[in-house]
């Protein structure tokens, strides 16, 4: 998700439909977008569009993380395919920082993390509601705005920031866990 993240904030793609998440953080400077003709830039934000909706159901991410993939399986999308050929060393470090910083974060902040969350479950019970069945899967990212969007049928995508607030972090998680028993 990182990569693919990365790849649409270097190249200032506005993604189509539902979600449209908060640019990453820090900020990717959009430098690829000047890289692109004009006539590529929609053919790229579609063939974005594909990767990314592929990605939210589980599958397609680069599949050799080597120094110098060739992205083989990105051949049907010859725009994004450069352009992940192209920047791909820079996207690489960017997304290990950012799994490093993530690791630290967790290290300092998992047993507020699962609290918070034990808890929203825990209220959930409390009013007579079972969440055995429940399954809601969380995936922290590092994005710029403070906030959750849920992808059907048991995903969220948060800013990894959100549980900072654990108020703001509840208004935005008992909505979807209400919808979702």
């Amino acid at each position: 998700m990182l990569l693919a993240l990365y790849i649409r904030d270097l190249a200032a793609i506005e993604p189509l439909g539902t979600p449209c998440l908060a640019p990453l953080c820090p900020r990717v400077k959009p430098a690829a977008a000047r890289e692109l003709a004009e006539g590529s830039a929609g053919e790229l934000r579609q063939e974005w569009q594909s990767w990314w909706e592929r990605i939210l159901r589980g599958g397609h991410s680069p599949s050799a993380l080597d120094e110098e993939p060739d992205f083989a399986e990105f051949s049907d999308s010859p725009s994004l395919q450069h352009l992940l050929r192209a920047h791909y060393g820079n996207a690489f470090t960017w997304t290990q920082n950012r799994l490093g910083e993530y690791k630290d974060y967790c290290r300092k902040n998992t047993n507020e993390r699962s609290a918070l969350v034990s808890q929203l479950f825990f209220e959930c019970e409390l009013d007579g509601e079972g969440v055995d069945d429940l399954h809601l899967k969380m995936v922290e990212l590092p994005l710029a705005e403070p906030r959750a969007w849920f992808v059907e049928p048991d995903t969220v995508l948060l800013s990894q920031d959100l549980m900072l607030d654990a108020d703001l972090f509840r208004s935005y998680l008992q909505p979807i866990i209400e919808m979702m028993k």
